[in-house]
């Protein structure tokens, strides 16, 4: 219905490295028309230097206070838009409790195996959360610590194995449009 606020205007993706966020996230808020945020890309903007580098020179915690700082602002302003959030956003509560009062979350669910032949191998090498070991077994590591907070923040869940970004970014779509509030304007 025209000048109609959909129910849903922020949507947050979650999930670990190589579950397509970034990816996803661009092609769904074409498909909504949606404004495309990726929060790596805010830590940059605000550092002026690559989110890997913050992490690596500046240390998790100093990176964790970045990204939540940047969260905080992306979900305070008023516009519609599909946020791809780092895959530790959720290892703080705060961040958690803020993302699921401001936007509706979306687990895209990989598996460790999947997750490491998507991200190639440089992606352990270029990530420095994935380094000290082998790529799946890091990613295996990380899905065991996280999956827990990913399960309690979703509204949505979607297994991105075996699917093309295009394909997921429709799942969500659907998610979204039959999200959209039942207008009864007949009063009963």
């Amino acid at each position: 219905m025209a000048g109609e606020e959909p129910l849903v205007s922020r949507i947050a993706l979650i999930g670990l490295p190589g579950a397509g966020k970034s990816t996803v996230a661009k092609l769904l808020a074409r498909r909504l028309g949606f404004a495309s945020v990726d929060l790596d890309r805010e830590i940059e903007r605000l550092t002026g230097r690559a989110a890997p580098a913050v992490l690596e020179e500046e240390g998790e915690e100093h990176f964790r206070d970045l990204e939540s700082g940047a969260l905080a602002e992306v979900l305070g302003e008023e516009r519609s838009l599909v946020l791809a959030c780092g895959g530790g956003v959720l290892v703080r509560t705060p961040n958690r409790d803020l993302l699921k009062a401001r936007a509706r979350v979306v687990w895209l669910k990989v598996d460790p195996t999947t997750a490491a032949v998507r991200l190639g191998p440089s992606g352990g090498s270029t990530r420095p959360l994935l380094r000290g070991g082998p790529l799946e077994e890091r990613l295996e590591e990380l899905l065991e610590s996280r999956s827990t907070g990913y399960a309690d923040a979703a509204d949505l869940v979607v297994n991105t194995d075996g699917l093309e970004p295009e394909e997921v970014a429709d799942r969500i779509a659907a998610y979204v449009v039959e999200s959209r509030p039942r207008w009864d304007r007949s009063g009963s």
